[in-house]
C-alpha cells in the first residue's frame, strides 16, 4: 500500500495543555509529564528536521538519554538515514504550513507507521517549530489487510454461489420446459382426440381437463421463462431487457422508454445475467414503491465499461432508505455488481424521483 496523505486540522500544542515552545514546555512539567505518558514517539522539530524536545519513548526505544538527541537530525534519530525520511511528512508541512499526515511503510523495519506534523502557531519570525508524533500502526495494518481479505473470500464465495444458482436455474428452466412441457403438450393432443372421439357424449367432461392441461402449460412455460429467460442466453441482453419490460407491461400501468446505445450490445455470460437481473430487480422496486408514473432505462457501452441507468419520477428514494440494513434488494443490487468489479450508484430526490445507475468495466474485445 503506498502513503496514504492527509490533511488534519488535528491537534496543536495547546491541545495537549503545553506551551508553544521548547523552552516554555521545560518550565511546565504537567506538560512533559503528559508527553512523557504517551507509549509513542513525541517530539518538537524545525523546519531543518533538528530536535528541540523529544518524549520519554523515543530515549527508552532508541536506548539513549533524552538529552544525547536534542538538536540532532530527526531522520538520522528515529530512521537511520543521513537526509529526509521518504515519508517523512515535514517537507509537505513546511511548504503549505497545515498539519500532515502520512501513514507507509518502513522499509527498513517492516513496521508500519503513522507520521504526523503540526505546525506550531505563534512563532517569532524566522523560527518554525513543529509537533511530530511517530505512531507504530502495525497491528492495525494487518488487523485491515486480514478484515481485507476476509471480505475478498466472502465475496469470491459469493461469486460462485451466484453462478452455480445462475447454471442451476438455467437446468432447471431447461428440464421444465423440455420434459414436463412436453408431457403437457403431449397429453394436451391426447385429450384433443378424445375431444374429437367422444363428441358431445364426454365433452361435458373432456373440455374442463383440457383447460387445466392448457393452464398447466402456461404455467410450465411462465416458471420456465422467470427461472432463466431463453432469450437471455439466445439473443442477449438488449432483447431480454425489452422482453422483461413487456412483461412489466402486461401487468401494471408505468410508461416505460428504453434505449440502448448501440442498439446490439455484446457481453459475456456473467455480466449480461448481473446486469438483466439489477434491471429486473431495480425496476420491480420503482413499481412497488416509487409511486411512479414513467420508467426510463438506458443501456449504453462505453470505451472499457457499460452502463445501465434507470430513472423513474416518482417520489424519490431517501437516504436512509438507500443504507438500511433491511433493503436487501437494494444490496443484492450493489452486490452482483461488486461481484463482477461493477459498481452501483443509488441517487433519490424528494418529489422528482430516483436514478440507479450500474457501471460494468468490460474488457476492449467486448
Amino acid at each position: 500500500m503506498p502513503p496514504k496523505h492527509a490533511k488534519n486540522p488535528g491537534i496543536k500544542t495547546g491541545a495537549v495543555g503545553c506551551p508553544d515552545g521548547a523552552a516554555e514546555a521545560r518550565q511546565q512539567p504537567g506538560c512533559l509529564d503528559l508527553l512523557d505518558a504517551l507509549p509513542f514517539y513525541v517530539l518538537l522539530v524545525d523546519e531543518h528536521h533538528n530536535i528541540i524536545m523529544a518524549n520519554r519513548a523515543v530515549a527508552a526505544q532508541l536506548g539513549v538519554k533524552p538529552a544525547e538527541i536534542i538538536g540532532r537530525y530527526c531522520p538520522e534519530v528515529i530512521h537511520g538515514t543521513k537526509g529526509p525520511w521518504y515519508a517523512c511528512p515535514l517537507e509537505q508541512a513546511v511548504s503549505t504550513n497545515e498539519a500532515v499526515v502520512i501513514e507507509s511503510l518502513d522499509k527498513t523495519t517492516g513496521r508500519w507507521i503513522n507520521s504526523a506534523m503540526y505546525p506550531v502557531p505563534g512563532q517569532p519570525p524566522g523560527r518554525r517549530i513543529f509537533f511530530h508524533m511517530v505512531t507504530d500502526i502495525t497491528d492495525r495494518k494487518e488487523s485491515e489487510e486480514r478484515l481485507k481479505a476476509s471480505r475478498q473470500e466472502l465475496r469470491d464465495l459469493s461469486r460462485h454461489l451466484e453462478t452455480v444458482r445462475e447454471e442451476e436455474r438455467s437446468s432447471i428452466a431447461r428440464e421444465i420446459h423440455d420434459e414436463l412441457g412436453q408431457t403437457l403438450v403431449t397429453l394436451k393432443i391426447y385429450i384433443s382426440w378424445l375431444l374429437k372421439q367422444t363428441g358431445k357424449v364426454g365433452e361435458d367432461q373432456t373440455k374442463p381437463i383440457y383447460a387445466l392441461v392448457d393452464s398447466a402449460i402456461n404455467t410450465v412455460m411462465r416458471l420456465s421463462t422467470e427461472l432463466r429467460p431463453a432469450v437471455l442466453d439466445d439473443l442477449g441482453l438488449v432483447a431480454a431487457v425489452e422482453w422483461q419490460i413487456n412483461e412489466f407491461k402486461k401487468w401494471t400501468a408505468l410508461e416505460y422508454h428504453f434505449i440502448s446505445r448501440p442498439a446490439r450490445i455484446i457481453l459475456d455470460k456473467e455480466s449480461s445475467t448481473a446486469l438483466f437481473r439489477i434491471a429486473h430487480e431495480a425496476i420491480t422496486n420503482i413499481i412497488r414503491h416509487a409511486g411512479a408514473t414513467r420508467v426510463d432505462i438506458l443501456l449504453q457501452k462505453k470505451r472499457g465499461s457499460v452502463e445501465l441507468t434507470i430513472s423513474d419520477n416518482g417520489r424519490g428514494i431517501a437516504d436512509a432508505e438507500i443504507h438500511a440494513k433491511r433493503s436487501f434488494g437494494l444490496i443484492g443490487m450493489v452486490e452482483r455488481a461488486h461481484l463482477i468489479g461493477g459498481e452501483v450508484h443509488i441517487e433519490g430526490k424528494p418529489g422528482s424521483g430516483t436514478v440507479v445507475k450500474v457501471i460494468l468495466p468490460i474488457p476492449a474485445k467486448q
